[in-house]
């Protein structure tokens, strides 16, 4: 917080998203514009990313919107552990998603997210447990989530500590081997079963 000029008592909002028309970034910068007095007097909204050629008309839209002295551009960084130590609330307002592995990264951390509804982010979050699934594209939707959290800290504790519970039940390393060898045992059981039954046939 301090090499970013953050105060201890900020409300921290982070996004990790390379600065591409379809991760929503001006969806975003709507979102907190519109909410502006619903949120608590002191916040911040970080956006970490590399800059793909629109981050020069994203700051200029921010000033444009009057928010500019509250949003800090990280560019790409290779300290995102640490960016994720300091957020308070997690949020990704993309237009189209794989399957993010900056959602699974904040959950990890007990970050509750904030998400649109596209690829796997409805996968990786779980609706009011372990955050908010917005529509693509509604900002209005996405300020009122990042309202609903950005006031209620017991709330984002809450939705952090099954955040990062979810991650460690379903996406961890430890996890994904466990599946993986299940998934092989099973289809060289099946091989062994169909070689058996083969060698039994007249």
């Amino acid at each position: 917080r301090q090499r970013l000029g953050i105060e201890s008592d900020e409300l921290v909002i982070l996004c990790i998203a390379n600065l591409i028309p379809y991760k929503g970034h001006r969806d975003l910068l709507v979102a907190v514009s519109c909410v502006i007095d619903r949120l608590p007097e002191n916040w911040r909204l970080v956006c970490c990313g590399r800059d793909d050629g629109i981050g020069i008309g994203l700051r200029r839209y921010a000033e444009t919107l009057g928010i500019s002295s509250q949003v800090i551009w990280t560019g790409e960084r290779d300290d995102v552990a640490d960016l994720w130590a300091i957020a308070d609330i997690g949020v990704l307002a993309s237009h189209e998603e794989g399957f993010s592995n900056a959602i699974l990264e904040g959950m990890s951390f007990g970050v509750p997210m904030v998400v649109t509804d596209v690829g796997g982010n409805s996968e990786a979050v779980r609706h009011s447990e372990t955050g908010y699934i917005v529509p693509r594209s509604a900002s209005d939707k996405l300020g009122e989530a990042l309202v609903d959290l950005g006031n209620n800290r017991t709330r984002r504790k809450q939705f952090g500590t099954a955040a990062r519970r979810r991650v460690e039940d379903l996406f961890s390393l430890e996890r994904c081997v466990s599946d993986y060898t299940k998934f092989y045992r099973e289809l060289l059981e099946r091989r062994v079963g169909a070689t058996s039954e083969a060698g039994d046939s007249p």
